[in-house]
């Protein structure tokens, strides 16, 4: 995989085991609203989905149908303040992280972070883990709002800012590393190569069944 010159890496479950937090942090914001906290199983479901907060909130939440937009963002606050006093304790990188970044950066590669999580969080947790100096760009949720980017698996980051910004004139040198169906489809999408983080929280026949170009069982294989 190393003769591509542009890794694209999900962050959730392919850079980081980051399910302890969002659990804990899930569980003290439905707790907070008075709502019972949906078990490890149906987190595990949500999370899988590879969607933004919001999306998770209304998958999770018992009375979606009757939340408006403004009920699903006072959660999302709760659940932002209850994940920022939890990440640094539980979140920690999958072994052999750094040293895939450290390797593909003394490579000359261009590394990009690609995330459906919030950009505050994703920002906060590479500087914390010691990867944010190695990370060319950063896109998640809230990121470029001037742009309105849809988030994966619309293709819609990818052809307007990331090929354009860095002037890619051929997608064979692209590749997108995800754990989820969500960034495999993103991949086909974009017509570039994927690779599945297998070890990360995605769903199996999600992910098999989208015919990833690469399948990896820990994130040093990438090297």
């Amino acid at each position: 995989m190393n003769h591509y010159n542009y890794y694209l890496f999900d962050y959730d479950g392919t850079i980081c085991n980051t399910f302890p937090t969002i659990h804990h942090a899930m569980s003290q914001t439905f707790k907070i609203s008075g709502i019972t906290p949906p078990d490890e199983s149906e987190m595990l479901t949500a999370v899988s989905k590879g969607g933004a907060l919001h999306d998770t909130i209304k998958y999770l939440h018992p009375q979606a149908s009757q939340l408006n937009p403004d009920d699903v963002e006072t959660i999302a606050k709760i659940y932002r303040e209850q994940y920022k006093a939890c990440e640094a304790q539980l979140t920690v990188l999958f072994n052999g992280a750094a040293t895939v970044f450290n390797k593909l950066k003394d490579q000359g590669k261009t590394i990009i972070v690609l995330s459906n999580k919030g950009m505050a969080a994703v920002e906060r947790s590479l500087k914390s883990l010691e990867l944010f100096d190695h990370t060319d760009l950063i896109i998640a949720e809230g990121a470029f709002p001037e742009l309105g980017l849809k988030s994966k698996p619309d293709p819609m980051i990818y052809q307007t800012l990331i090929s354009p910004k860095y002037n890619i004139k051929n997608n064979n040198e692209v590749l997108m590393i995800g754990d989820t169906h969500t960034d495999i489809l993103f991949a086909n999408n974009c017509g570039i190569a994927s690779c599945w983080a297998a070890y990360g929280y995605g769903q199996k026949a999600d992910c098999e069944v989208l015919n990833p170009t690469y399948t990896i069982q820990e994130i040093s294989a990438i090297i």
